[in-house]
């Protein structure tokens, strides 16, 4: 009487448990009782090897997968969702690409649930171009009828991730047309669709309509509102941010300290923060206590409009909150108007401070004491204090604390120490990025070096005759500026070294780098005083 239903809950069972080899044993009794594992088998193998993760649970998972093509079994929804809650950011192109293609293998046809798996798999893994291709291939494939607005909503994020207002619309309108009353998740969906596309009216004009609507008007909540504020925001529009604010508090919408926290950020943001003390009276008398966010973003505000000083009360005032703990952004924050006003000993009595307070610094923070300790001239000092800093909390300085020391040697005027950094950042496999090459090209350019300008572009393009200590992988700028490129060529050739510069290295580009787009104005510059007088290059160009 035992079938395939019996061993499948047998396997169920064990699963639960982590005999995976029990489970392998009832297969092979399966098989020789002549009864052939089905989807439910396979699922069940896939779903355990998915929950606990790693790597080996990976390939043993894809190991499964063709099993299941040997036993003739393709995959159907069940087998596709598994797969696709297991992506994320990190997962590698081979397993996004497979995933993605079993998708066609399916013996089902794909319905709203499954389709809503899909672009939301694609929106968390961060692939425009590959959730293109699926948008396009449902387009174009057989029409699936969708009859929840959960569904619309992934799509509207998805159209919205891609940047295509357009397919925002006609999803919204056909959601609508179709008499399907988008939930609050559907509408934040499209509100915030919406505003990252740039039309934050837009969304703010959608919110009036079905405020207007008796029957959605429920749907519209402070979250929305709060997306339509940080549009706002990001358009510098502090008069439309109040005037949303005001409306909110006229609907009797939910004052949460998050809302509070993204109207404050749009003070500071606009440098509009004589508002504050308006704010802060609100929240009191909405019983919106004031969380770290609440504070950091005061200070930020208040550092970012030269006031350092409001900056400090604001940190005491938080430290008489015993629930309370200044964070790293805090300090950071105030660590950064410090730099930018030139309180070199207040922001290292405040670095003190956060070491005691036991927040340890960062790479950002070590970016910030970089700057400021350049515009002190205390370069020294700059760099004894990343050196010390990485060593006592066990981090290395990244990219970007390397760029400021090459800033700082050159705001110092010392382009020889500079280069010694980049030699420093390529030895311990630190790959410089297209602004720490533009500083050190054009303070080569200015000071004269212009062999050592020519020979750190070929370094930054992986171009052969480089510096020696650039002809390394880590090297080569795969981010460079193709302007960049063309201002060095030029700014040679303006300098009278065409032929024993420029020219050679617009060579070595031309057959060595042949994406990098050289102008055709640039070109001309570049060869004119190599044109013979017949009009043809002489062979030193070639």
């Amino acid at each position: 009487m035992t079938d395939v239903v019996s061993f499948n809950t047998l396997i169920k069972a064990h699963l639960q448990k982590g005999s995976f080899d029990k489970v392998r044993l009832l297969m092979e009794t399966m098989t020789r009782e002549g009864l052939k594992p089905n989807h439910v088998t396979f699922n069940e193998l896939i779903n355990a090897m998915a929950s606990k993760g790693g790597e080996a649970q990976r390939k043993q998972m894809w190991a499964i997968l063709d099993e299941m093509k040997t036993a003739e079994v393709k995959p159907n929804q069940v087998t596709i969702s598994i797969l696709l809650k297991c992506l994320n950011y990190y997962s590698s192109h081979t397993d996004i690409t497979k995933t993605m293609d079993l998708i066609k293998t399916m013996d089902e046809t794909m319905d709203e649930v499954l389709l809503s798996s899909v672009v939301e798999a694609c929106v968390r893994i961060g692939r425009a171009d590959l959730l293109q291709a699926q948008l396009k291939f449902f387009e174009e494939s057989a029409p699936i009828t969708i009859n929840g607005s959960h569904t619309y909503g992934s799509l509207i994020k998805a159209y919205g991730f891609v940047k295509d207002l357009t397919s925002i619309w006609r999803c919204w309108k056909q959601m609508r047309n179709r008499h399907i009353k988008p939930t609050s998740i559907t509408m934040g969906c499209m509100v915030e669709a919406i505003v990252n596309n740039g039309d934050t009216e837009g969304a703010y004009d959608l919110i009036h309509q079905l405020r207007n609507d008796e029957q959605c008007r429920d749907i519209i909540n402070s979250i929305i509102y709060c997306s339509v504020l940080k549009g706002f925001t990001r358009e510098r529009k502090i008069d439309r941010v109040w005037a949303v604010y005001e409306e909110m508090k006229e609907v009797k919408a939910e004052l949460s300290v998050i809302l509070y926290n993204t109207i404050i950020d749009a003070c500071a943001r606009c440098g509009r923060m004589e508002h504050l003390p308006t704010i802060l009276g609100d929240m009191k008398m909405n019983c919106a206590k004031p969380n770290v966010i609440t504070y950091s973003t005061m200070v930020k505000g208040h550092c970012q409009n030269g006031d350092v000083q409001s900056g400090f009360k604001i940190l005491e005032e938080m430290r008489q909150d015993p629930q309370l703990k200044p964070d790293e952004i805090m300090y950071n924050s105030l660590l950064d108007g410090c730099a930018q006003n030139g309180l070199v000993n207040d922001g290292l009595r405040l670095l003190e401070e956060m070491q005691a307070e036991h927040v340890n610094p960062s790479n950002f923070t070590l970016s910030v004491l970089v700057k400021m300790m350049s515009r002190a001239r205390r370069l020294e000092q700059a760099f004894s204090l990343v050196e010390d800093l990485s060593k006592k909390y066990n981090f290395r300085p990244n990219v970007y604390v390397y760029t400021g020391l090459v800033q700082a040697c050159i705001f110092n005027q010392q382009l020889p120490r500079a280069m010694n950094v980049l030699e420093q950042m390529v030895t311990e496999r630190i790959a410089p990025e297209g602004r720490t090459y533009a500083i050190l090209l054009r303070a080569s350019m200015s000071k004269g070096l212009f062999k050592q300008a020519a020979d750190l572009l070929s370094g930054a393009l992986g171009l052969p005759d480089a510096l020696p200590f650039l002809q390394q992988p880590v090297a080569v700028c795969h981010g460079l500026d193709h302007a960049l490129v063309n201002e060095v060529l030029g700014g040679l050739a303006d300098r009278g070294h065409s032929k024993d510069l420029a020219v050679p290295l617009l060579q070595k580009i031309r057959q060595n780098a042949p994406k990098v787009r050289i102008d055709a104005a640039t070109q001309r510059k570049v060869m004119s005083p190599c044109i013979g007088s017949d009009g043809n290059a002489t062979r030193l160009a070639w």
